[in-house]
């Protein structure tokens, strides 16, 4: 496996000349002065230093990525064989357009396919239904439906936009044994199967739930398996900048101590993470060269533990003594949030509301439907008195634009306006107006 990623001092002999890192150049290196930098650091005899690299934050990238995605001059590179990709799904008011080279976005695909079937997400055998995303930009049906062919399973691409009755049936048809989806379709899809015959649900025989995105809270497991029965969950997890690199499997890491946590195991040959603390996840891809991820600020909150001694029987000497524990404990709320299966910008959400010279007060509210423990959202908002009709339903139609509400979600929706300072929550001390409140995690 370990041909698949590259040396710490490769990548970092790259970073030294990408414009990501070093704003004196105007454009990525091209494929010979990539070779020429990774043959003068083995020349080099000072080891590879990490530290030497600043935090690389989201918004530090926004500049950069938008000038060279915009530059389509021939010596652009980064314009070059790329798999494009939006992180946070796209529908954000400054999407960031992460583009991967499409040899290395493929052997880290195979790669990752081969690490979960050699941790158990993936078995012989498996038949999975898949209703993640695509469109737009997004590329989660794609990547999930190459993975898993990678791991071994046999896939059918319903997508995101597939009626729950209908995936249901192909569940049936098709005896499948798996179903993935980000954690709020995956919750969705067995809130419908709750509301089906005990003849009908006799018909679906899932095993195994395998979802992505936002972490699955105790409340969310508890109603799978009262749904589904001793169901297996595990999970994948990956990014638009990193690509996939890491997963869940309880029979290996067992259940997680915090409450609200999530177990993943990833391969410290394709990421450098060091020991520490639960903070801020802060990533080294090993797997991207030509546009490199140097100590890059993930907006997700974790620590790091050894892989359970029981698991050593589940995995081969070369593969265990490589293999670690991320406990990831979700996204930090400083910086996003999830709904629906889409992360968004907290502070993307605050320019659009804010630039509305009628919006006088708002507030997000994240929370969940019963009793199907979907996630909801509304958004509260005071305007002022005498604003038009028409200014309301441009702000609305935007509104709704940047959180994706659809057809298939739209129940789960809801924009309130208030009519004065008494239709927000607000803090208990000094009564001001709290501006996103959590009852989801």
């Amino acid at each position: 496996m370990d041909d698949n990623f590259y040396s710490l001092r490769d990548v970092l002999s790259v970073a030294k000349i990408h414009p990501f890192y070093c704003q004196e150049r105007e454009y990525p290196p091209d494929a010979h002065a990539i070779q020429i930098a990774r043959q003068e650091a083995v020349e080099e005899s000072a080891e590879a230093d990490l530290k030497l690299f600043p935090l690389l934050w989201k918004k530090h990238l926004y500049t950069a990525v938008e000038r060279l995605v915009n530059d389509t001059s021939p010596k652009n590179t980064y314009r070059h064989g790329v798999y494009a990709s939006i992180t946070g799904g796209g529908f954000g008011s400054k999407p960031l357009f992460f583009a991967t080279d499409v040899g290395e976005n493929r052997r880290q695909r195979a790669t990752y396919g081969q690490f979960l079937r050699t941790i158990g997400v993936v078995a012989p055998g498996d038949w999975v239904l898949t209703v993640h995303s695509a469109g737009e930009l997004y590329r989660s049906l794609d990547l999930v439906l190459e993975i898993l062919e990678n791991a071994g399973a046999s896939v059918l691409s319903a997508g995101n936009r597939m009626p729950a009755a209908e995936a249901c049936t192909l569940l049936a048809k098709y005896h499948v044994n798996v179903l993935t989806g980000d954690s709020s379709q995956v919750i969705q899809l067995v809130h419908h199967i709750s509301t089906l015959s005990p003849e009908e649900r006799d018909q679906i025989k899932l095993d195994k739930i395998i979802y992505t995105s936002e972490v699955l809270t105790p409340a969310q497991r508890a109603y799978i398996r009262q749904v589904l029965g001793p169901i297996k969950i595990c999970s994948m997890f990956a990014s638009a900048e990193s690509g996939p690199w890491t997963a869940s499997n309880p029979d290996m890491t067992g259940n997680a101590t915090l409450a609200g946590s999530t177990d993943f195991i990833f391969d410290t040959r394709a990421t450098p993470l060091p020991d520490g603390e639960q903070g801020m996840v802060v990533q080294t891809s090993l797997a991207r060269l030509r546009n490199p991820l140097v100590r890059y600020v993930t907006g997700d909150v974790g620590s790091l533990h050894p892989l359970p001694d029981h698991a050593r029987a589940r995995l081969s000497e070369s593969d265990w003594r490589h293999f670690r524990v991320l406990r990831l404990v979700g996204r930090d709320r400083r910086f996003s949030f999830d709904w629906d299966g889409e992360y968004i910008d907290f502070e993307d959400l605050a320019a659009l509301i804010n630039a509305e010279s009628a919006i006088l007060q708002w507030q997000v509210i994240l929370g969940t439907m019963e009793p199907s423990r979907e996630s909801s959202l509304e958004v509260r908002v005071l305007r002022a008195a005498g604003d038009d009709d028409s200014s309301r339903e441009a702000f609305v139609n935007r509104l709704t634009t940047f959180l994706h509400v659809y057809e298939m979600n739209s129940h789960r929706f809801r924009l309130e306006f208030v009519q004065d300072m008494d239709g927000f929550e607000r803090s208990t001390t000094g009564r001001k107006v709290i501006k996103f409140i959590d009852r989801y995690n």
